[in-house]
């Protein structure tokens, strides 16, 4: 199997590498400062030691909360003390929270870094590593300001998932299960024939992934497709403080973007089942249990508003079939929040 895959994003070339091991080797002196999330440092930190040397390190505390603007203030001052320019390396080790605002603050930061991400959560393996997309949050919105900045090199080690909770895999494997199903290709059958974590599974979806990325490297036409299930994760998300994870919001988003595309006639029902059971077999939920009444309607009506794919409406991705989706904007709000509550029950997070 190759070791590497390469695409261009920004009229930038990333690659993406496979390593078994932490034995990792950087450009001979080039500056490097990392960005590490901490509970990663603190569970790999001897082997991390043999990827960082003596180079400056800054302990992220890797929490939704911490993914803003007063966080990229002390990244700065952390560029600041260390005379960061911009020959020098960024290189983020951590899960999707770490490297997306590391790639905001290399993206920013003089213009513009060098930058290495090397994500440790399946979830940041392959998805939010890939593809240049960078983030913060912004009043109480999730990933409001962002850049495109595409890494050089993106470093894929397996080792780390070993030590990575169930709730963090579901995240991962829904991100799989959601790429599967946006455009015709094999990766589907991949996960129906089990539920391990392998290789080839991992590569299937970041080749697909990074296929989209280099077609559409300014999220305005195919890319838009990646979002399936995310403008409804977003809202079940930022209404729940972030009590519900990421994954389970993303599987009840594509449950309700099924129904929608059933309910508006838009696929069969051997479609709808097809979809829904690949959420059922690797055990993502059916539905959430919620304090209904901590959800202000009027504050989930601007989560939708102020969602950065919309254009002139509110933009959801739906089904026409059976790996294929496209963008709709021609629904009513209150009807698209009446389908996704239906996924709700009463009840405390």
């Amino acid at each position: 199997m190759k070791k590497t895959i390469n695409y261009k994003s920004q009229k930038k070339e990333t690659e993406i590498s496979y390593f078994r091991n932490f034995k990792l080797s950087f450009e001979e002196n080039i500056p490097k400062v990392f960005i590490i999330d901490k509970l990663v440092y603190k569970l790999y930190r001897d082997k991390i030691r043999e990827i960082i040397s003596n180079d400056p390190v800054f302990l992220f505390e890797a929490e939704e909360e911490n993914k803003n603007l007063f966080k990229i203030q002390t990244i700065y001052n952390f560029f600041r003390e260390n005379k960061v320019n911009r020959s020098t390396m960024i290189i983020g080790i951590g899960g999707g929270i770490t490297t997306d605002i590391t790639a905001f603050a290399a993206s920013t930061y003089m213009r513009g870094c060098r930058l290495i991400l090397i994500p440790t959560t399946f979830l940041g393996m392959i998805d939010a590593a890939v593809g240049g997309k960078t983030a913060v949050n912004f009043r109480g919105i999730k990933n409001n300001i962002g850049t495109f900045y595409p890494a050089e090199k993106v470093i894929i080690i397996p080792e780390f998932l070993q030590t990575l909770p169930e709730k963090e895999m579901k995240n991962g494997w829904t991100e799989c299960i959601k790429i599967s199903l946006i455009k015709k290709s094999g990766l589907y059958d991949l996960l129906k024939t089990d539920k391990k974590i392998n290789i080839d599974k991992i590569r299937s979806t970041l080749i697909l992934k990074a296929g989209i990325c280099e077609n559409d490297p300014e999220d305005r036409g195919e890319r838009r497709l990646l979002n399936l299930g995310h403008t409804f994760a977003h809202v079940l998300e930022t209404a729940s403080n972030y009590k519900i994870s990421h994954g389970n919001a993303v599987a009840i988003g594509i449950r309700t973007a099924a129904k929608l595309s059933f309910k508006m006639g838009l696929i069969s029902r051997c479609d709808f089942i097809k979809i829904n059971d690949i959420l059922n077999k690797y055990n993502l939920p059916k539905n959430l249990t919620l304090d209904l009444n901590s959800f202000n309607q009027q504050k989930i009506s601007h989560i939708f508003l102020y969602d950065k794919k919309n254009s002139e409406g509110i933009n959801v991705v739906l089904f026409s079939g059976f790996q294929e989706t496209f963008i709709c904007s021609e629904i009513r709000l209150e009807y698209i929040k009446k389908i996704l509550f239906s996924f709700i029950k009463k009840g405390s997070t």
